[in-house]
């Protein structure tokens, strides 16, 4: 098919849960529930990490950026979930499409990054706990942050700026609930394999690094608990 023939899509159809109207509601009103208490609670995390001086370490800073993140997650995807709920039409246009997926992803691949650097905290602080003050600094915890965000970053951003690079020409039915991956590139009116390889690659070194790192600080910290001596 010449380009000159495309017809590209405007908007996206997010199929989401199939439900009926009054079905709808009832999912509505369970789900912002659950919404609204995953937002307050990380929030509120998240404020009694920034006013109480007792809870300035490490593990706390961690936390709190692991509360940022979950909310971000979150907030991408169900809002837009919700409107379906009430909605005939669950449109989407492409751009917010493509700003819901790299936000969505971006947090995702984040999150997976701080749950490694928080075991490494946990590592040192049991398996060097005189030392933890002088290795796991203020500065480094930042640094450790920054480091995660950018990793994430870099992680999803050839991925995205390809997706959104492709031509779309129709059908613009996505069967799911937001802008997944996975059923955007089954809608490209182009060879999707190279795109695919890439999120396939993206995704592995993010597993296999920040499994490998969570689960070498496990091992270190039980073989550390192992050798307390029982009494």
């Amino acid at each position: 098919m010449e380009r000159r023939n495309w017809t590209l899509v405007t908007e996206f159809i997010l199929t989401g849960i199939p439900t009926t109207r009054a079905l709808g509601g009832l999912l509505f009103l369970t789900f912002s529930v659950a919404y609204l208490v995953t937002v307050l609670g990380n929030t509120l995390i998240i404020i009694l990490i920034l006013v109480d001086y007792r809870l300035r370490s490490p593990m706390y800073f961690f936390l709190s950026n692991l509360s940022f993140s979950e909310i971000l997650t979150t907030t991408c995807a169900v809002p837009k979930m919700l409107a379906g709920f009430l909605s005939e039409r669950k449109s989407i246009s492409t751009d917010e499409c493509f700003v819901q997926s790299f936000f969505y992803f971006l947090s995702g691949c984040t999150e997976f990054i701080l749950f490694a650097v928080t075991s490494y905290d946990h590592d040192v602080s049991i398996c060097s706990p005189f030392h933890y003050p002088m290795i796991m600094t203020s500065s480094l915890c930042v640094h450790f942050v920054i480091l995660s965000w950018v990793g994430g970053f870099l992680l999803i951003l050839p991925s995205a700026v390809l997706k959104a690079g492709l031509p779309y020409c129709g059908p613009n039915v996505i069967d799911h609930f937001f802008c997944d991956s996975a059923p955007l590139f089954h809608l490209a009116c182009a060879d999707i394999r190279v795109l695919e390889l890439l999120d396939f690659l993206s995704s592995l070194v993010l597993l296999i690094s920040s499994l490998s790192l969570t689960v070498v600080s496990c091992v270190y910290i039980l073989s550390t608990i192992l050798k307390i001596p029982s009494g």
